[in-house]
């Protein structure tokens, strides 16, 4: 009997890992976002999802589109002068600020864009690229069905909230890796800190890029964690699309309708960089 125990117990030693819950477990219910898509950005792989084709709005998220068009049409050094549309927006808009007949580069604008998430900055970007906002949002729409966005529909090139401007955390995850293919996407959705030449109306302008997950001195900064974009509405609430590089894998996540409060985004975005590359590297 006792020679029996011994060898019982040496069996479930054994075959502990078999029976212990796994380090990578994550369950939709532990999850505050609405949808979620997380993806090896290498192989397009879904690692994890939640509610992927649920249309919802998506905020500032927008303007990663408005980002890859306007990088694909235009060189970063094209002068603009900043139109009047750029005043047409709401009066609760994020903005840069830019302002009517200030003349600037183009790459200024960029950076505006998703640095200080700048309605005024996506318009005249819009206005520069296609004459009008309106062109330019069919552009987008244009652009969303070419590479398999088919679930989406833009009605500016902001995000901010109008009715018809919807996304699927799929469609945002097409999106993003289509963008993070292209360097200088990468360059400036990954930067921290831009410095927009002086313009007649004002001088020149430090901007920076203060996700907390990506600040060293936040308790939510997490240390693999890069870009891309973030956003908020009453109607959108909390948005995320990131990515985040660790051992030469890349992972990229999106998170649409996280909540309401500020940075209950992170600790969630956290969790699941952290599911994703605890998936990949138990695969080794």
């Amino acid at each position: 009997m006792k020679r029996i125990s011994l060898i019982f117990l040496a069996f479930i030693l054994l075959s502990a890992p078999l029976f212990a819950p796994s380090a990578c477990a994550l369950t939709q219910d532990e999850l505050l976002s609405h949808a979620v898509m997380l993806v090896d950005a290498k192989t397009g792989e879904i690692l994890f999802s939640k509610n992927p084709d649920e249309r919802l709005s998506m905020a500032s998220t927008t303007k990663i589109m408005t980002l890859i068009l306007s990088i694909e049409m235009s060189s970063p050094d094209e002068i603009v002068t900043v139109p009047q549309c750029v005043e047409d927006i709401g009066l609760n808009s994020t903005r840069v600020p830019v302002y009517y007949g200030e003349v600037m580069p183009l790459q200024d604008l960029w950076y505006g864009l998703i640095f200080k998430s700048g309605n005024d900055a996506a318009n005249a970007i819009a206005h520069h690229e296609a004459g009008s906002v309106e062109a330019f949002v069919k552009m987008m729409n244009d652009k969303a069905l070419s590479i398999g966005m088919t679930n989406t529909q833009f009605m500016n090139p902001h995000g901010y909230t109008q009715t018809g401007h919807y996304t699927t955390a799929r469609d945002m995850s097409k999106l993003a890796l289509y963008c993070l293919s292209n360097d200088l996407f990468r360059e400036i959705t990954f930067g921290d800190v831009y410095t927009m030449q002086p313009t007649s109306l004002r001088p020149a302008l430090t901007i920076y890029h203060n996700y907390a997950i990506n600040d060293y001195d936040s308790m939510y900064y997490y240390q693999y964690s890069r870009g891309v974009k973030t956003g908020y509405t009453a109607a959108a609430g909390q948005c995320y699309v990131g990515a985040a590089i660790k051992d030469g894998r890349e992972i990229v996540v999106v998170m649409l309708r996280c909540g309401w409060e500020k940075f209950a985004k992170w600790p969630e975005a956290k969790k699941l960089y952290q599911y994703g590359f605890e998936l990949l590297e138990s695969r080794q």
